[in-house]
């Protein structure tokens, strides 16, 4: 294959895969391309992409769909674990497509890692997400939570989220609660 053929098929695996996951870093990218970070980057500004900060911030101000995200709680252990699930849906997909939001998945892990430490309101400092697999419209996920640690008034909380048996989501989220007024 010529190189036109080949930046071209790269170019539309990347604009297909960071549309379904805005989550790619632009290492995990090139790893899965086989090229180095540096094409990708070049490739990204040909074709508009935004780096992974501003594509992060943008999907923070379209909105976490955190109202549909809510999912049932199957078993609540406060302070210690929890189980829920959330059955998806047309609303929670990619436009065309059946494939979920990353948003709706990390409002489903979030809305579980709260539930667990039984919080009206708390802020999560810091979020170290992984989206493993993509999920359908019609799957039910499972989100199970651990309280990993407690220290000085915050949480650590990992979720994992699975989809027919297949890990999708796994994330640790470090939890301050916050005075409600």
């Amino acid at each position: 294959m010529t190189r036109t053929i080949l930046k071209k098929k790269r170019h539309e695996y990347l604009l297909r895969k960071i549309k379904q996951n805005p989550f790619l870093k632009d290492e995990e990218l090139a790893q899965a391309c086989n090229v180095s970070v540096s094409t990708i980057r070049f490739d990204r500004a040909e074709l508009g992409i935004a780096e992974y900060r501003e594509r992060i911030k943008s999907v923070a101000e379209e909105g976490l769909v955190a109202d549909t995200a809510v999912g049932e709680v199957l078993d609540l252990n406060l302070y210690h674990d929890g189980i829920s699930v959330l059955k998806t849906d047309d609303t929670m997909t990619f436009d065309g497509t059946d494939i979920i939001k990353g948003q709706c998945i990390y409002a489903f892990a979030e809305n579980l890692a709260l539930s667990v430490i039984d919080a009206k309101a708390a802020l999560v400092k810091v979020a170290n997400v992984k989206y493993m697999h993509e999920a359908h419209a019609g799957e039910r996920l499972i989100a199970k939570s651990d309280v990993m640690r407690v220290k000085d008034g915050g949480y650590i909380v990992r979720v994992v989220i699975k989809a027919n048996m297949n890990e999708v989501f796994r994330g640790k989220f470090s939890l301050v609660m916050t005075d409600v007024k």
